[in-house]
């Protein structure tokens, strides 16, 4: 008998892949310098740690808690939302999920019926348009271009509008472009999504993380009442706390509501230590994710060096998150035997100079890379010689 016909119409995460292609290699003892993961190369904050292991002798802690999360991690989620993002968001309208990819799975479950199509800009984080196809939604995927350093527009997301439009994926910092929109630019956009009645999922993982200027509003400071807004966010960025899988929601009565019944049949309640972890991060502030911020735009001020000093390479303005996405589809065209599309030429990279890129064709654009500049000093610099170096002696 046939399994579900979602086998053929979702693609596995094109960024786990790459990470476990170069992992194989690594174990093989493969000197594999890896720029795919999109994770911190920090530790998790000390003090989240010492909460942890008392947390764990807490028989509290060892027994289901309540679906929507552990009330001192909303609590703190309100407060820090109030605090850093500036908008107010009551702790009961705060669901908490295993890390954000189960936060924007829900989210499209609470919001879309068979059909309902979802805007999503390109180059897009590879989760958004599966997690629409798992819920039964239709991804519409709207082109942007270089020369706009990858910003949509409201011209193109007007000419991608049909009656069956229901929701737009948003994030700013930009996962893989670490491009950043403006003030401006950002209320353009949830301004014509609102006038036309358009949910908007905005994924602010990476708020904390614009190293020139300021990050962009959130929707919420618009939509004050989550008529329209939907929040997803977490610690796994931040606070380099990617294993430990907390996310969350923020969104009306109704989507809330729906959110808690689906968690309910999924995962029940998240792991507590890992709220408590979560908790902990968040109660301490943002010491730690500043001194990580440093050490980032320090390593994107040297990529981005880099790459400019590599021939016929053009990188957008990434000033957010930990990533540039460079064009590099001069060397997509023959020049390489066997190496027609960026797929094959990061598979040549890995293959021949132990460096592991993510393809652009895994975020909707074929012709660029993505370069998680979230590694260590040493490693940056051998594996953008390396990138270099092989490029050079084409």
């Amino acid at each position: 008998m046939e399994i579900s016909k979602l086998n053929k119409n979702i693609t596995p995460s094109g960024t786990m892949a790459i990470s476990n292609k170069a992992r194989l290699l690594k174990e093989q003892g493969k000197p594999v310098i890896g720029f795919g993961a999109g994770e911190p190369d920090f530790p998790t904050p000390a003090h989240v740690i010492e909460d942890v292991k008392i947390a764990s002798e807490n028989p509290t802690y060892h027994k289901y808690s309540a679906v929507g999360g552990l009330k001192i991690l909303r609590d703190e989620i309100s407060r820090t939302t109030a605090e850093y993002s500036n908008f107010e968001v009551d702790a009961d309208n705060v669901v908490v999920t295993n890390g954000g990819k189960q936060a924007i799975l829900t989210t499209f479950m609470s919001l879309l019926d068979p059909g309902d199509e979802v805007l999503i800009p390109s180059p897009y984080w590879t989760t958004y348009p599966e997690a629409v196809k798992i819920s039964g939604g239709q991804p519409v995927i709207v082109d942007t271009s270089f020369e706009n350093d990858f910003k949509v527009t409201v011209k193109e997301l007007e000419n991608k509008l049909t009656e069956k439009t229901k929701a737009l994926v948003w994030v700013s910092p930009s996962n893989p472009t670490g491009v950043v929109y403006s003030k401006e630019e950002a209320l353009e956009i949830y301004n014509w999504a609102f006038e036309r009645d358009i949910w908007i999922l905005s994924d602010e993982l990476y708020e904390h993380l614009v190293y020139e200027g300021i990050t962009s509003p959130s929707p919420a400071t618009i939509d004050k009442d989550f008529e329209k807004t939907v929040i997803v966010n977490g610690v796994a960025k931040a606070y380099s706390m990617t294993g430990w899988r907390v996310g969350w929601i923020l969104g009306n009565d109704k989507v809330i509501g729906l959110s808690k019944k689906i968690q309910s049949h999924a995962t029940s309640n998240v792991a507590n230590i890992s709220q408590v972890a979560a908790y902990s991060a968040l109660k301490n502030g943002l010491d730690s994710t500043n001194e990580m911020k440093k050490a980032f735009n320090k390593r994107r001020e040297y990529a981005l060096k880099q790459f400019d000093n590599i021939n016929n390479i053009k990188v957008p303005k990434a000033t957010g998150a930990f990533y540039v996405f460079p064009d590099i589809s001069h060397y997509t065209k023959g020049l390489i035997e066997n190496v027609s599309s960026s797929i094959e030429l990061c598979d040549w990279l890995l293959e021949k100079y132990f460096i592991a890129f993510v393809p652009g064709e895994v975020f909707g654009k074929e012709g660029f890379l993505r370069c998680s500049y979230a590694l260590s000093d040493n490693d940056l610099e051998e594996g953008l010689t390396r990138l270099k170096d092989a490029l050079d002696s084409i």
